[in-house]
């Protein structure tokens, strides 16, 4: 059975090894690890089965436009690729969002086909956007708290660290 839990210090260095295995370099995982101590709030989650990590889900603060709105962003996520098919992201993302339900509001720059099920919605319908019009078909949105992007407008703007992407 897959557990879903905050992450603690034994789980950092398979949080690394997942992140660093399963994108093209080890870029994210770096990123996890810098962002871990300095993104507050940082909702860092991991999957584990028997002990095991599985996968993993980050979600850190992101602001929009020139206001002090605050909201979070999903990513990175990774699932280990012998278990991925068998709803281990499924369920990070539902854990996840739970757990940013008080924030609000998350912002994922991803594949349409895999967020949108779990209700988020292009971000460029709400005229958010981020950096440029080639990430809208892949920005997305979700309100937790119904209304809580009203009258907010603009660019997203993550944690500096990740423009070291």
């Amino acid at each position: 059975m897959i557990h879903i839990i905050p992450e603690k210090p034994p789980d950092y260095k398979p949080i690394y090894d997942i992140n660093s295995k399963e994108f093209e370099t080890d870029a994210e995982a770096k990123l996890v690890d810098k962002l871990r101590g300095v993104a507050d709030p940082f909702i860092s989650l991991v999957a584990k089965e028997n002990g095991i990590v599985l996968g993993h889900i980050l979600f850190t603060p992101v602001t929009v436009g020139n206001t002090e709105f605050q909201a979070l962003g999903l990513g990175p996520m990774a699932v280990c690729s012998t278990r991925q098919g068998h709803g281990i992201g499924s369920a990070l993302i539902t854990e996840g969002l739970l757990a940013c339900r008080e924030i609000g509001v998350v912002f994922v720059l991803g594949e349409p086909e895999f967020y949108t099920k779990f209700g988020f919605e292009p971000a460029s319908k709400k005229h958010i956007y981020y950096k440029s019009d080639e990430f809208s078909p892949y920005f997305f949105v979700i309100e937790l708290m119904p209304g809580a992007l009203d009258g907010i407008r603009g660019e997203v703007f993550y944690h500096p660290l990740f423009d070291e992407l």
